[in-house]
């Protein structure tokens, strides 16, 4: 899993980049690709489940706002971005899954 540490203002916008690399490290353009925003329960914030990236190059920003980052309570929460796909390997042909998970910080806005 990758930690961002850079944290997110509750309601404002945020942007998650994100490499695609093969098993050789190699930067590779995914087959398909759809990704998710979740709790880390597995909770899917915001109806952002199996969003798909329509023609996936080998770097991908995503970018996030409003109720995306909508924080119930006044402490900071971790948010998860999952990433899936197939991809094309030089190697061992087509069809090879992948996942990446990327967690980051939301920091709820303080209302006065």
């Amino acid at each position: 899993m990758i930690v961002l540490t850079t944290v997110a203002n509750e309601k404002s916008v945020y942007w998650i980049t994100v490499a695609f690399l093969d098993e050789d490290n190699a930067a590779m353009a995914p087959d398909v690709c759809t990704w998710t925003l979740s709790d880390m329960e597995g909770n899917v914030i915001n109806v952002r489940e199996d969003v798909v990236i329509t023609t996936p190059e080998t770097s991908e920003t995503l970018e996030l706002s409003g109720d995306d980052l909508a924080v119930d309570g006044n402490d900071i929460v971790n948010r998860l971005i999952t990433l899936e796909g197939t991809y094309t390997s030089d190697t061992h042909g087509a069809e090879k899954p992948f996942k990446i998970q990327i967690s980051f910080p939301v920091e709820p806005a303080i209302i006065v």
